[in-house]
């Protein structure tokens, strides 16, 4: 069985000189997966969320890579009621994974 992933594009952070990869919102997504991928890819270019989380901020060893091309990890602290969060939304995302 395959399963489908998501497309992702490059996007500029508004509040910071650095791209983040953010995921496509598929045409067919469902409103839990469209809603928790559109707070994400707010998330990716504001620095905050909608639910009040913000993009913490860059160790000197993160802007050190970043500056060098490097890829930087730093997870959103999402509300746990917030559809961008990782179990609402991976949840969602495993559904439209597994979907004929």
């Amino acid at each position: 069985m395959t399963v489908r992933t998501l497309a992702m594009e490059p996007m500029r952070h508004l509040d910071e000189p650095h791209v983040s990869q953010v995921p496509v919102i598929p045409a067919d997504a469902s409103p839990a997966l469209h809603e928790g991928l559109r707070r994400r890819r707010v998330a990716a270019t504001l620095g905050r969320c909608p639910c009040g989380a913000t993009r913490p901020a860059m160790t000197a060893i993160q802007h050190a890579s970043a500056e060098q091309g490097g890829t930087v990890w730093r997870p959103f602290p999402h509300t746990a009621d917030c559809p961008a969060h990782d179990d609402p939304l991976g949840a969602a995302l495993a559904a439209w994974q597994n979907r004929k």
